[in-house]
């Protein structure tokens, strides 16, 4: 299972209410398309895409873009394989018993590579029941070992500042694990 239906149904309710939640990707399409253009990637899937802030932006570099989101009505349909998946701020909002599902599922979506942006506390949102918007708040050594049960990583970092842009998010004490990976043969 990626997603239990009453868990879609909270994060489509967040969708719709907060503007700002599943906004943030945007902020990285150069990074992102640069990572394409040095790979020789033509294709990426936005796997989590929000409101699909980076979809414009890699469509302005020539890249073929698919977005995927359970949440969002329309972009909720079976993901497409891309040369580059991209997860950020995506597997932190993951019900903890679907983690391996979802990771599975990107690996097996990716041609190429995959690249993760994982949030490593608890949000400054609350789902509409309550809970922190983050269901899976862990540590970089936590999310590296599970990332690498899938992926071969080709960094695993802990980050704390992205683009030169200092943002809230960045000065929390557990910052961000940012994983680039070529997934496990195996993992699927």
């Amino acid at each position: 299972m990626l997603i239990s239906d009453a868990y879609k149904q909270l994060n489509t309710a967040l969708h719709e209410a907060d503007p700002e939640y599943g906004n943030f990707a945007g902020h990285l399409g150069k990074s992102i398309a640069r990572l394409c253009q040095n790979n020789g990637i033509g294709s990426v899937l936005d796997y989590g895409c929000g409101k699909g802030t980076l979809a414009p932006v890699l469509k302005a570099f020539g890249l073929d873009v698919a977005e995927y989101d359970p949440a969002i009505p329309g972009k909720d349909g079976e993901p497409c394989k891309a040369g580059l998946v991209v997860c950020i701020d995506v597997m932190e909002h993951v019900e903890p018993n679907c983690v391996d599902s979802v990771l599975q599922n990107i690996a097996g979506l990716t041609k190429s590579i995959a690249y993760f942006m994982i949030d490593t506390v608890p949000a400054n949102k609350s789902l509409p029941d309550g809970r922190n918007a983050h269901l899976t708040v862990e540590d970089h050594a936590w999310w590296r070992e599970r990332l690498s049960k899938y992926f071969d990583l080709k960094v695993c970092e802990r980050v704390y500042e992205i683009e030169g842009q200092k943002r809230d998010l960045f000065h929390l004490p557990g910052g961000v694990t940012v994983a680039v990976g070529i997934p496990k043969t195996d993992a699927n």
